[in-house]
């Protein structure tokens, strides 16, 4: 009899807690481990004294970041999940419901004269140099960044259990942190790429099959997790 897969959460816990909350909803009695692999640290930034037409974020992660900063108005939001979050605390969120690209083209489309994009220290797709080409001025500012974080030695220990293991990976430095941390490890992966370029950094990483989200989002995600547990091939 096939043992039933488990599947590892390793973005940072708050990320891995919400995800979680969805696979729950979704597949009840699914077994998830969450051992994040790194960690969200807030910096500290310095605002311009002019504010600008709207605000850019690109992830969760920069709203949590900047919520107590009194800043207020409107949001550009990457997709869905960042909408909501900057939603809840305050802002009026547009969501791109997309990636880099569309959240660009929105923008433009619309034509605020001054953004500031609050981003991570890893920020990928070039918001800022797109706007700034298209005669935007932008102020950049690194809100947050990431920091590794040891793989949890039960966690580790599950792993060698022999049951399939589901690796959703978000991003390609978190692909690349993964691999760097499951090297050696028997676990029987399955790894679930939101992109192709997360699949692309998790190419190191030894796995029985991969699947790649059709959408960057953790909706996006959670087709594939559910296109990996009802296709069979985890028996």
């Amino acid at each position: 009899m096939a043992r039933a897969p488990l599947v590892l959460l390793t973005r940072p816990q708050d990320a891995s807690d919400r995800f979680a909350k969805r696979l729950a909803a979704q597949w009840p009695g699914l077994e998830v481990i969450i051992a994040p692999l790194q960690a969200v640290r807030f910096v500290q930034w310095q605002r311009p004294q002019s504010p600008p037409d709207a605000l850019i974020f690109t992830s969760q992660n920069a709203v949590d970041a900047v919520a107590m900063a009194g800043l207020e108005g409107l949001a550009y939001c990457v997709g869905n999940q960042t909408a909501d979050r900057a939603a809840r605390a305050g802002f009026r969120a547009i969501s791109a419901e997309g990636g880099a690209r569309d959240l660009v083209a929105r923008i433009l489309a619309d034509g605020p004269k001054s953004v500031w994009h609050l981003r991570g220290r890893e920020a990928r797709g070039e918001v800022a140099g797109q706007l700034r080409r298209h005669g935007l001025a932008v102020f950049e500012a690194e809100v947050y960044e990431m920091t590794a974080v040891a793989l949890d030695p039960a966690a580790k220990a599950l792993l060698g259990s022999g049951r399939p293991v589901l690796l959703p990976l978000f991003s390609p430095k978190s692909a690349v942190r993964a691999a760097a941390a499951l090297a050696g490890t028997p676990a029987s992966l399955v790894v679930l790429a939101l992109s192709e370029a997360v699949a692309r950094a998790a190419k190191d990483i030894p796995a029985r099959f991969r699947l790649v989200s059709k959408r960057p989002d953790a909706d996006g995600m959670l087709e594939i997790v559910d296109e990996a547990l009802i296709s069979g091939a985890l028996s």
